[in-house]
C-alpha cells in the first residue's frame, strides 16, 4: 500500500508541472491538452490512487458521490480533487467559469456536451471518461455528468479555480425552463 507522503509527493509534480506549463495565462486548447495528458499519467498509478485510497460514499448515504481534495493553491487556484462516485449520478448541464479538467481512474462517466441557449441546451457530442482518456472544458462551456449505477467510479477533477470560490456557476434546470446558479458542492473531504 502506497503511503500518504508517496501520494502528495506525486501529485506535487504533476501539479508543479501544470502550474508550470499554464502560469497565469487562461489556457488555450494546447494547455488543457497537456494538463489532460499530465492527469491521466498520475492517473495511471492506479497503487496511489484508488477506491481504497479514496472511498465512496456509503451506499446508505444520501449523497451518491465525493470529493477529495487533493491540491489547490494558495490563492485557490490549480485545485486538484479525486471524485469519486457509488450509484446512479445525473448532474444537469452546467458551466464552470474556470478551465477544467476531468480524467478517469476507475470505472466509466459518460460526460455529454452542449451548445448554450438562452432557452436550454442543445446536446454537440458525448465521451466516456474511462481509465487513459480526459475531457476538457474552457470557463463557458457546458456539459453534464453522467453514472450509471454499478461500479463505482474514481476520477480527477481539476479546476482553474478551486469549487468554493466559483459562486456563479450555472446549470440548466429543465422542470423550471430556466438557468440557475448551481449550489455548492456540499462533500469535499480534505485529502492534502
Amino acid at each position: 500500500m502506497a503511503t500518504t507522503e508517496q501520494r502528495r509527493t506525486r501529485i506535487k509534480r504533476s501539479v508543479d508541472a501544470i502550474r508550470d506549463k499554464i502560469g497565469t495565462t487562461i489556457p488555450d486548447q494546447a494547455k488543457l491538452d497537456f494538463i489532460r495528458n499530465e492527469l491521466i499519467e498520475l492517473a495511471s498509478e492506479t497503487d496511489l490512487f484508488n477506491l481504497e485510497a479514496f472511498p465512496p460514499p456509503e451506499p446508505d448515504s444520501k449523497r451518491r458521490s465525493c470529493l477529495y481534495r487533493l491540491s489547490e493553491d494558495p490563492d485557490h487556484r490549480f485545485a486538484l480533487y479525486a471524485n469519486v462516485a457509488n450509484g446512479e449520478v445525473n448532474a444537469p448541464p452546467h458551466d464552470h467559469t474556470t478551465w477544467a479538467v476531468i480524467v478517469g481512474i476507475t470505472g466509466q462517466e459518460e460526460n455529454r456536451f452542449y451548445l448554450k441557449r438562452e432557452d436550454g441546451v442543445e446536446l454537440k457530442d458525448r465521451q466516456i471518461v474511462e481509465a487513459g482518456t480526459g475531457v476538457t472544458f474552457h470557463a463557458e462551456d457546458v456539459h453534464s455528468i453522467h453514472i450509471a449505477d454499478g461500479d463505482p467510479v474514481l476520477n480527477f477533477h481539476m479546476y482553474g479555480l478551486a469549487l468554493e470560490q466559483l459562486p456563479n456557476r450555472n446549470y440548466w434546470s429543465e422542470p423550471a425552463a430556466e438557468w440557475r446558479v448551481f449550489p455548492a458542492h456540499t462533500d469535499i473531504r480534505e485529502a492534502r
